[in-house]
């Protein structure tokens, strides 16, 4: 006897199709039962009831608190008659229990979450399951019948009214930027729901949800996977390993719903125009993207990350923390960049008291001395800089336009760009850069930035840059000490583009006829660990990681600079290679030699 989530599967067009049309329908639709059997959530009131009484009084041994904030968008309202799917993005495997926690708390309903099927593991696959969580495998492009089950599946939840969530970026960001979107899920809940459209008119809207944490429990494996190190296979012996999390203090888990994404695909025919469909997809998916971006808020400790690792002495003494922090926020508040609740004026001081003490305690930042009229140093450690790095890059896309125009202010103050032209390509020459690390404004979007953050520092509307070449001396001054707390925020990302381009020049002179992927890789590190050595223009050990040596290998490939041959690389145009290392190396050399000083105002 089918139970009706069986019934409903099968009955979906395209799956009951592909039953009809096997030799041995018998079979295949007991293929598609047992797939569905391994994928579908078995939800028990029971189950949630227990594990939210487990989890109130356990999550305050670990978090200080998780913040929701809700004011874009009235879910409740939303639930009453659309099909409702959350796409938050994800740093930890803390984001399942977080937003599913806060959501039933607030509304008393389960979100119905897409799982890796990593996680369904004894016990806590079945604890997940029960509260919710339907397992997807990692891969099935060769297997139908599982995608049309899961698709199937998709249209069931939609169809019930049950709220989804699924993690846009396909796993766990070890940098802590914004990964990509994947757009699998996104395409077949577009199926799924234009099936639905055929028997009644319920919108189909995504919610992006924006989830930062203030510390993350998988830290250090995160920065040891970023070194090159393979990523351990969750088991139930790691479970145990847990327990060791209460030795730990985490500060806040801060989640934020964006602007809602309604679809309008009713006249989209899929099976017509593949190609306008697979469109329309992508768009969403970056469009969803583009919102949680937006809405990916400042913490403390990515507040205290930015400004500790791009102090160029190492150590800071709580003052200047303070300041420059401050002057960040002052930015934050200017061009409204969200931050935490904690980050408000009346509890600035002490948020920034607790992350520090937070970094202190869990033996990331050092304590240094008291010889300087009694006040106390502030220095990451060595060992750990790859690790805080992970809360500078979830916020770092909201400042590269202060921090490109201060790049500019001082190859202007060194004489290397003397008119518009110079400034245009500039620009334009960090933003390739940058393209392969960060999803980017348009170009008119971002001289637009530039124009209002001028405009801003010196008090008056700069309309075009040619009147901001026309500046006076004293204004060029004021703009640079508005954004020079910005100065050294890209600076790990130029030394990594650097130390790719040392290396292809190194191996590019003893292999003319070109050399593998692998040769490259292994070079970096030789070079990142030697350049270092001399202290020269290299001093950031978190310029180095495996995700960096792939994106700098990409400008130089993407750049024409560089060419892939059947797998074997060499310097296609040599003038030009070199005229993009010699633009890394004097940028470098200027930030390590001029030092402007950051005004209040």
């Amino acid at each position: 006897m089918l139970t009706k989530m069986q019934k409903i599967v099968l009955s979906y067009p395209k799956l009951k199709e592909r039953i009809e049309n096997r030799e041995s329908p018998d079979k295949e639709r007991a293929k598609a039962i047992k797939n569905l059997e391994e994928v579908r959530a078995e939800f028990s009131p029971t189950t949630i009831k227990t594990f939210l009484k487990f989890l109130d009084a356990t999550l305050p041994k670990l978090y200080d608190e998780i913040n929701y904030d809700d004011s874009m968008v009235d879910i409740k309202e939303l639930m009453k008659d659309k099909c409702v799917v959350l796409v938050p993005n994800h740093q930890s495997h803390a984001d399942y229990l977080a937003i599913n926690y806060v959501f039933f708390k607030n509304y008393k309903v389960p979100l119905y979450v897409a799982g890796g099927v990593n996680l369904d593991i004894f016990p806590i696959g079945t604890l997940f399951r029960r509260s919710g969580c339907f397992f997807i495998r990692r891969s099935f492009a060769n297997d139908a019948t599982y995608k049309l089950t899961l698709e199937a599946y998709l249209y069931y939840l939609l169809k019930m009214g049950r709220p989804v969530e699924f993690f846009f970026e396909g796993g766990r960001s070890r940098t802590g930027k914004l990964l990509p979107p994947r757009y699998g899920l996104y395409g077949m809940l577009l199926e799924a729901h234009q099936t639905l459209l055929k028997e009644r008119n319920t919108p189909l809207v995504f919610v992006p949800v924006s989830i930062v944490h203030e510390y993350v429990p998988e830290q250090k494996s995160l920065a040891k996977e970023l070194g090159g190190a393979k990523k351990k296979k969750e088991s139930t012996r790691q479970l145990f390993g847990l327990f060791k999390l209460f030795a730990y203090q985490f500060g806040s888990i801060h989640v934020r719903l964006g602007r809602p994404v309604e679809v309008n695909n009713q006249n989209l025919n899929i099976d017509e125009d593949p190609h306008a469909f697979k469109k329309f997809t992508q768009d969403l998916a970056f469009k969803c993207f583009r919102e949680v971006g937006k809405s990916m808020m400042v913490t403390p400790t990515s507040l205290l990350a930015l400004v500790l690792l791009d102090e160029p002495s190492g150590a800071m003494v709580w003052h200047d923390i303070m300041a420059k922090a401050e002057a960040i926020l002052k930015y934050c508040h200017k061009f409204n960049i969200p931050i935490t609740k904690n980050l408000q004026e009346d509890t600035f001081a002490k948020s920034l008291e607790r992350a520090m003490d937070i970094l202190i305690g869990n033996k990331k930042v050092d304590v240094i001395g008291r010889e300087h009229h009694g006040n106390l140093y502030y220095s990451i450690r060595e060992e750990s800089r790859t690790e805080i790095l992970f809360f500078k890059n979830t916020i770092l896309h909201h400042f590269l336009i202060p921090s490109i125009i201060g790049d500019a202010w001082i190859n202007l103050f060194s004489g290397q760009i003397n008119d518009v032209k110079d400034l245009k390509e500039f620009f334009l020459f960090q933003r390739r850069q940058l393209k392969h690390e960060f999803y980017l404004p348009t170009v008119k979007e971002f001289f637009y930035g530039t124009l209002s953050v001028v405009s801003d520092a010196i008090g008056r509307r700069v309309g075009n840059l040619d009147e901001l070449m026309s500046l006076e001396r004293q204004d060029l001054y004021e703009i640079a000490s508005k954004v020079g707390i910005f100065n050294r925020a890209l600076t790990y990302i130029m030394e990594a583009y650097y130390v790719a381009g040392l290396a292809l020049q190194k191996l590019d002179h003893d292999y003319p006829q070109g050399f593998k992927i692998e040769a490259f890789n292994k070079k970096v590190k030789e070079v990142h660990e030697a350049e270092r050595k001399l202290d020269r223009l290299i001093r950031y050990p978190e310029s180095y990681s495996i995700p960096l040596t792939k994106t700098s290998l990409k400008f130089y490939t993407h750049g024409a600079t560089v060419e892939n041959n059947m797998g074997l690389l060499k310097i296609s145009k040599h003038e030009d290679f070199k005229v993009n290392l010699d633009k890394f190396e004097k940028n470098l050399n200027d930030l390590l030699t001029i030092n402007i000083r950051v005004v209040k105002s």
